[in-house]
């Protein structure tokens, strides 16, 4: 998607007054470029909104063919659906829980030792409240 939005914006690299004087095709093509690009950018950034950006890059590429020269001599449209239907396609791989080093185990099972707690209690209980607490009796 970011490389379709540069394709497109650096084809139509002039300056301003000349590119409005083109009229359309020049501004549209900046415009579409540069949104792509941020659609890009969205899109590795934030992965969880890979569906929208991906939506919208289609969209875009197809906007583009019609009113921004052939959206970039065509490969600009091309790159954005390609890049657009692989962000939708895209699952984001969520980390594994990290595991608790030894360390912790071993400190947890000396302060349940210090506090008068029985090893066979396992790890998945939860310790007992203290002694004279409002749940302790």
């Amino acid at each position: 998607m970011i490389l379709s939005g540069v394709i497109m914006a650096s084809l139509v690299a002039m300056p301003v007054e000349l590119m409005i004087q083109t009229g359309v095709g020049g501004v549209s093509s900046l415009m579409f470029g540069g949104m792509l690009v941020v659609l890009g950018l969205v899109t590795w950034f934030t992965p969880n909104q890979h569906v929208i950006t991906g939506s919208l890059a289609g969209f875009l590429g197809l906007g583009a063919l019609v009113l921004s020269n052939l959206g970039g001599l065509v490969i600009g449209t091309l790159l954005a659906l390609v890049g657009g239907g692989m962000a939708f396609a895209w699952r984001p791989v969520a980390r594994p829980p990290r595991r608790r080093g030894r360390r912790h185990r071993k400190q947890r099972s000396h302060d349940q030792a210090r506090e008068g707690v029985s090893e066979e209690v396992g790890e998945d209980s939860a310790p007992l409240p203290p002694p004279g607490s409002r749940f302790g009796g």
